[in-house]
């Protein structure tokens, strides 16, 4: 397993999140709030994610169920992470939001069918 750092724009929030292929399973969610977004994801169970910088700067919002927790700079306005409604187990990172790290190419990401989930 590999730790990434990963932050903000302006990095004030900061993170590290734990994998064993960073690349496999991005995603992108159909629902209306990532369609508007417009990121690929990367979930990993939340044990494996520490916010090491930020804390006080960061901004949230929850919709609908109020269950999901979308995370936010509230200097930038850069979104980092969020809590999961599918998985609460699971944090999902902004995959652009890691450091040195390679985007996927598009046929590698995938797409959840977040907008039928109820």
């Amino acid at each position: 397993m590999k730790t990434y750092a990963g932050s903000c724009h302006c990095q004030t929030i900061k993170f590290e999140i734990s994998s064993n292929d960073i690349s496999e399973n991005v995603y992108r969610c159909d629902c209306s709030l990532c369609q508007k977004k417009a990121i690929a994801m990367k979930a990993e169970h939340k044990s494996r994610f520490r916010l090491t910088a930020g804390s006080d700067q960061l901004s949230s919002y929850k919709w609908n169920k109020m269950i999901a927790e979308h995370f936010f700079c509230k200097i930038c306005g850069i979104y980092t992470h969020h809590k999961r409604r599918r998985d609460p187990t699971q944090i999902c990172i902004n995959f652009a939001c890691l450091d040195e790290v390679e985007m996927p190419s598009e046929e590698d990401i995938g797409l959840a069918d977040g907008s039928s989930h109820d």
